[in-house]
């Protein structure tokens, strides 16, 4: 009978314990761990073209214009010539990445007048990005209208590299950016950049 009432007492104090121990386990991988932990995130499809009125003398209202937040579909990536056609998500993590482009949060919307900066895989949907050339036309669209950039150079660039792109420019310009070369099927020390200017597209007005 002593026996039974030991092996009771340990189990009662397993069960009370276990949920204890669970969360301490999870909480030291998570210290340990090498990588990024990645949260869930909500993906919602918040890209409507036409969904915002784009006024005869294309300027649309700011308070208008719909604010992503991280995980949303909010715009489209375009590029006929290369056969670039994807969707962009705000935000870049690993499951972003695999459903299209993610622009890195801190850089901004279309129609802003800053830095706009988007990367994809180089082994899926910015592959064709090696094919692109100096004058093409990549365009952007939106729920609040349609913008056009004008590609102006491309360069190799390290990864550790911070001199490729200017978070305060005071122009608008949009950066794609992938791994490289095009041919590595995981992450490299390179990264290929495409700079493109903004041409044309609707203004925000107050």
């Amino acid at each position: 009978m002593p026996v039974f009432f030991s092996i009771l007492s340990y189990g009662i104090i397993y069960l009370l314990t276990s949920d204890m121990v669970s969360l301490a386990t999870n909480v030291a991988s998570l210290i340990v761990s090498d990588s990024e932990p990645d949260f869930a995130v909500e993906y919602r499809n918040t890209f409507s073209p036409g969904s915002v009125a784009v006024s005869e003398d294309n300027t649309v209202k700011r308070s208008e214009v719909p604010v992503p937040q991280y995980g949303d579909l909010y715009a489209h990536l375009i590029c006929e010539r290369i056969g670039l056609d994807c969707p962009v998500y705000m935000g870049d993590n690993n499951e972003i990445l695999k459903l299209g482009a993610g622009q890195i949060p801190v850089t901004y919307q279309p129609g802003m007048g800053w830095l706009i900066m988007i990367g994809a895989h180089n082994n899926s949907f910015f592959h064709c990005l090696q094919d692109v050339t100096v004058g093409d036309i990549i365009t952007m669209e939106t729920s609040y209208g349609t913008y056009r950039y004008q590609v102006s150079y491309t360069e190799i660039i390290d990864v550790t590299g911070k001199d490729a792109y200017d978070f305060m420019t005071e122009t608008e310009q949009l950066l794609l950016y992938t791994c490289y070369p095009f041919d590595m099927l995981s992450s490299t020390d390179f990264r290929f950049m495409v700079h493109a200017d903004l041409l044309d597209g609707p203004v925000f007005v107050d």
